[in-house]
């Protein structure tokens, strides 16, 4: 009988562990997959900043829009980030 509990508590240990081994890599790639959309927006819209610099393509309804809501895009992203650094950094503190 303590050899079949042993048993059981071993699979299901090793079960476990592959089973969280895999779910953190997982995660990892959709981690490194926002990052990247991350960068993307922080390069569009320093790009669109240096052809908008007088400012007639943001105060336009139409690239306004789009212009606008990128902004907002990179903002929500870079909150995201800023708040798991700040906590981060607390901590080490």
């Amino acid at each position: 009988m303590w050899w079949l509990l042993t048993i059981t508590f071993f699979l299901s240990s090793v079960v476990t562990s592959l089973l969280l081994f895999y779910s953190l890599k997982r995660i990892n790639q959709y981690e490194d997959l926002i990052i990247q959309f991350q960068q993307i927006i922080e390069y569009s819209t320093g790009r669109m900043k240096q052809v908008d610099s007088k400012g007639s393509f943001e105060s336009d309804d139409e690239v306004g829009f789009f212009f606008q809501q990128l902004k907002e895009i990179q903002l929500l992203l870079s909150d995201v980030f800023e708040t798991e650094e700040t906590e981060n950094a607390k901590k080490e503190k």
